[in-house]
């Protein structure tokens, strides 16, 4: 029998039987050209003809904002821009962070409600610790900062956890039943290893987190968990305090097979991505279906335990055919 997507990821994060594999994606950057070559007639259909099972519900701030700067003061995200503007140039003492009640929480949840019978809603998504710490300093002098001045860094971690410690309670009283999800996300890991030492982690974030994802297990939410590269330092650290489903599992970047990942973690942790988005411009859809299922076979042999996507966002230079093999492949792929 068919499933509704919400149905059928709310299944998968239960380690119950599904119809299919659940599927979900970050952002489809090239939905538009998709669009054309379908036929179809908005994003929406897009995101439901590639089997999407998830939608986001994200707040936008609601108070004035300076050109070009976000409400922390930092450069607006025109992506990878080289002129920034780091607030704590100036010192902490003289910096105000933005108020956590200026977000269209109550818009969001009404949004949300349309469509919370069919999908599985998740968010508010991106609201990092380290890297906002590095969007106020600048990514150097963060790390620097952490090293040499624990003092000062502890007190920037404390404002920042401050305000998302409130963002996220109003955002869930807000989203009550229309949010099935809480999905945060921090980067902390380039494709090597750690950007710093994990003891640091553990020092700085790994307590804050916790008292976060709490807001969200007592409500009875799934804790999922973006976190790019090579994380698996603090993989277990991320079981302690309650993580569900981590994202992007970027299999390409981890000191261990996609089999070792299984065995070790896969009892504890569901895994979304897994689909190589660096490659994925560069392959033929045969080979693309061929990464797809081999990664199902792996990830899912038990029939539980992975949500099928890419690894990242898909950008725009990947081809409609090679967007189209993937998620075509795991659609239809069973697991005997």
């Amino acid at each position: 029998m068919s499933m509704l997507p919400k149905e059928r990821q709310l299944a998968a994060l239960a380690r119950k039987p599904t119809d299919r594999i659940s599927i979900d994606v970050l952002i489809v950057e090239n939905a538009d050209r998709i669009q054309t070559h379908l036929g179809l007639n908005n994003e929406a259909e897009v995101l439901d003809h590639l089997g999407v099972d998830g939608r986001f519900a994200v707040p936008i701030f609601t108070g004035e904002l300076l050109e070009n700067l976000d409400e922390w003061g930092t450069s607006a995200l025109h992506d990878y821009s080289a002129i920034r503007a780091y607030p704590l140039s100036a010192g902490i003492d003289k910096y105000t962070p933005p108020d956590p009640d200026m977000y269209s929480f109550i818009e969001t949840a009404k949004w949300a409600e349309g469509i919370s019978k069919k999908y599985a809603i998740r968010g508010p998504y991106w609201l990092p610790f380290f890297s906002r710490i590095c969007s106020l300093y600048g990514m150097e002098e963060a790390l620097i900062k952490m090293y040499t001045e624990p003092d000062e860094f502890e007190k920037v971690t404390e404002m920042v956890f401050e305000h998302l410690y409130r963002y996220v309670d109003n955002y869930l009283c807000a989203m009550g039943d229309n949010i099935d999800i809480l999905n945060l996300g921090d980067d902390v890991a380039s494709q090597r290893d750690m950007m710093f030492a994990p003891e640091l982690w553990r020092k700085f974030f790994k307590d804050r987190w916790a008292r976060i994802f709490e807001l969200g297990i007592k409500r009875g939410k799934y804790i999922w968990f973006h976190s790019c590269g090579n994380i698996f330092d603090i993989l277990p650290d991320l079981i302690d305090i309650g993580v569900n489903v981590w994202e992007t599992v970027q299999l390409h970047t981890l000191p261990i097979s996609a089999k070792e990942l299984k065995r070790g973690y896969g009892k504890d942790l569901i895994f979304f991505g897994g689909i190589n988005t660096q490659s994925l411009p560069y392959k033929t859809p045969e080979e693309v279906a061929d990464e797809v299922q081999e990664t199902i076979q792996i990830l899912y042999a038990d029939g539980e335990g992975y949500i099928c996507g890419p690894d990242h966002h898909i950008k725009y230079d990947v081809s409609v055919e090679n967007t189209l093999a993937l998620f075509e492949t795991a659609k239809r792929m069973v697991i005997t």
